[in-house]
Parts: structure tokens; C-alpha cells; sequence
């Protein structure tokens, strides 16, 4: 959020509330999206930003595991995953 306010007062705010209302749609529909990243995990883009929101739906909730920079290569996208996972 601060980079985008430093982009352009306001954006950092618009930022949060675009994170907020994707949360809020994948606790109303959770499974909207398909598992792509194996181990019943799911991406959601955070339109207009480019990052990913990466999730799981589980029997008692939804859990956001990461959000990152959707520019950065898949390897590292999946390597990330898989440590924050593990800890």
C-alpha cells in the first residue's frame, strides 16, 4: 500500500479495498477458482493490481497463504509457496 501511495496519493487506499473485497468474494464463493498450484491450492489476480492472492479452502475456513508480484517467474512463485507452506 505505501508504494502505491507514493505512485499516486489514494492508490494505496484503493489497493486495500480491492484486497478487501476479493477476500470477501472468496469466503462467499471459495472454490470460484481451480486448484492449479497442486496441494488443494488455489489463484485469485487481483485485478486491477498485478499480484496473486494464493489460498486454500479448507473444511473450517478460507486461508490466504500469500499474496505476491504476479511478474515474478513460476519458479519462484512456487518455491515461495512451498516454504511459507511448510512453516
Amino acid at each position: 500500500m505505501r508504494h502505491y501511495d507514493r505512485e499516486s496519493p489514494g492508490l494505496g487506499a484503493r489497493f486495500r479495498r480491492t484486497f478487501y473485497a476479493v477476500v470477501d468474494e472468496l469466503l462467499v464463493f471459495p472454490e470460484k477458482y481451480p486448484v492449479k498450484q497442486g496441494a488443494n491450492i488455489r489463484t485469485r489476480l487481483l485485478r486491477p493490481f498485478p499480484y496473486l492472492i494464493f489460498y486454500t479452502v479448507e473444511s473450517d475456513g478460507v486461508y490466504v497463504l500469500s499474496v505476491q508480484y504476479a511478474g515474478r517467474s513460476p519458479a519462484f512463485l512456487k518455491a515461495t509457496l512451498q516454504q511459507r507452506r511448510s512453516s
